[in-house]
């Protein structure tokens, strides 16, 4: 093969008239090569059109037992246990001499001659959500974790919706379903589900039989669930994609947080900005008026939310919590030894004794972070002062932003019951008053229990004489200004001397 310089020069000698023999000499070409170019019936750039390769008989034994063996286990061709080229070759090597590799090629080719196309969907204002499972990082109390988020897209205006979850059951699947509807303000006509076996009691696709739970949300929202075959993107539309935006868009940077509540205060916050300001490509609209106009043409909602907590009985202990979940949760001390019934959503833990509700704590992401209240403690700190300096619940319980920084600045030797005395102010005193004294205590720089009393008592005297709270630490403080004209005899008795 010669360049299109040379070609050029073999085609303008034939025209000026050289021979193919004096061309060749000049451009130190062989003869065949210049009579090949010399009447222009080939060009440098052609290929040689070679015939098609004739399989042999070997190959068209083992490609026919390959796609028998692809027959036979077709119901297992998805899920983490699917046959794959290795277990075909496994399958056939005792009855035919014939490499891995070359049974992966023969594999190959076989999926080449069958491409599946798929066509575009189009959908109607309020006609279908479409629903999805995705794992993203999230930044939980200074540490990276990988967390569930529930997926959903209104496919007719791009609307999305986002909402981590500490795992994919069944209670937070159904408690995911009802934030969206909530999100969206309304039920679309039909939900496409990517065959989750959080809803699937057996079967897929259209033979799928619903777990009873969730045919009890369907039937209380009013929407047909409808779940998609495996591995069949081109009948999900929008949501394949929806994944990766979720990510790009709701956990780009990563959303730092102390507990899955802050973070998807965070994550909302996202999604709506993406569905007030982004415009989809080769869409003529934007987002926010197709979402408005979406709205209208969803069904409204039920008037009482489905119940999506998990319900689940656990026995207060001699130390005064009760295990959910493998992580324990204090109640107050009069509730040692009773049976209390557990209400747990996604982001919240409740208590309830014979239908009263006895306390409600923050449900944690990390397993075994045990949440204890010091207020449920102070009864028997009182009595038993000497467990004070070691007593968990003051050492690593929940308490409020204030009383979490002045634990933290606090230096003193007994810290711990500094900060148990001013729980037990509590009893008697405001929380919002208690909470502003203990701010100012902490804006020291070394809080400590007078400090917090100080202030608590210069509030009182505040209250008292103006009828106003404290809004300033320098309000505390009452400077006298000095009468400058006594400084005047200093200067005269200067002159006298002179």
């Amino acid at each position: 093969m010669i360049d299109t310089e040379l070609y050029a020069m073999v085609r303008q000698h034939k025209k000026n008239g050289f021979s193919m023999r004096k061309t060749a000499k000049i451009l130190s070409m062989s003869r065949n090569t210049v009579k090949r170019y010399w009447d222009g019936a080939h060009t440098p750039d052609e290929k040689k059109a070679y015939p098609a390769h004739i399989d042999s008989l070997q190959k068209e034994l083992v490609v026919a037992a390959l796609e028998k063996y692809y027959e036979d286990n077709k119901e297992q061709l998805s899920g983490k246990q699917s046959i794959n080229a290795k277990t075909a070759w496994e399958a056939i090597r005792e009855t035919y001499t014939v490499g891995e590799s070359t049974v992966r090629r023969y594999v190959r080719e076989m999926k080449d001659k069958h491409p599946e196309g798929f066509i575009p969907l189009s959908f109607e204002p309020g006609e279908v959500m479409q629903v999805d499972w995705c794992e993203i990082k999230v930044n939980i109390c200074g540490h990276i974790w990988k967390a569930p988020v529930f997926c959903a897209v209104l496919p007719y205006s791009y609307g999305i919706f986002a909402m981590i979850m500490p795992n994919m059951k069944m209670p937070c699947f159904i408690e995911a379903n009802i934030e969206a509807f909530t999100f969206f303000r309304g039920v679309v006509q039909r939900v496409f589900y990517d065959n989750l076996k959080t809803a699937v009691l057996s079967g897929s696709g259209k033979n799928a039989v619903k777990q009873e739970r969730f045919r009890m949300l369907e039937a209380h929202y009013a929407f047909e669930a409808v779940f998609m075959n495996p591995n069949s993107g081109n009948e999900k539309g929008a949501v394949e994609n929806l994944c990766s935006l979720i990510r790009q868009v709701a956990f780009t940077p990563i959303p730092k947080g102390n507990n899955l509540k802050e973070i998807q205060e965070q994550v909302l916050r996202r999604c709506l900005d993406y569905n007030r300001f982004h415009k989809i490509r080769d869409r003529k609209r934007p987002i926010a008026p197709m979402l408005e106009e979406e709205r209208l043409r969803l069904m409204p909602l039920p008037l009482k939310p489905f119940s999506a907590y998990a319900e689940e009985d656990a026995v207060v202990g001699s130390d005064l919590t009760f295990r959910y979940n493998a992580t324990k949760y204090s109640t107050p001390q009069e509730f040692i030894g009773k049976t209390v019934t557990v209400h747990a959503t996604s982001y919240q833990i409740e208590a309830w004794y014979k239908g009263s509700l006895v306390c409600t704590h923050t449900r944690p992401f990390i397993k075994g972070e045990h949440q204890y209240r010091p207020e449920h403690y102070l009864p028997l700190l009182e009595m038993k002062p000497r467990a004070i300096p070691n007593a968990a619940p003051l050492k690593y319980g929940v308490l409020p932003p204030e009383l979490e920084k002045f634990r933290s600045l606090n230096q003193s030797k007994d810290k711990f019951e500094q900060l148990a005395n001013v729980l037990m102010l509590g009893r008697h005193i405001d929380a919002q008053i208690l909470l502003q004294a203990v701010d100012y205590a902490n804006r020291t720089g070394s809080p400590t229990f007078d400090s917090v009393r100080f202030y608590l008592e210069a509030h009182k005297l505040s209250i008292d004489n103006h009828d106003q709270a404290i809004t300033d630490v320098a309000d505390l403080v009452v400077v006298d200004k000095p009468q400058l004209v006594e400084y005047d005899i200093l200067f005269r008795t200067g002159d006298d001397d002179e």
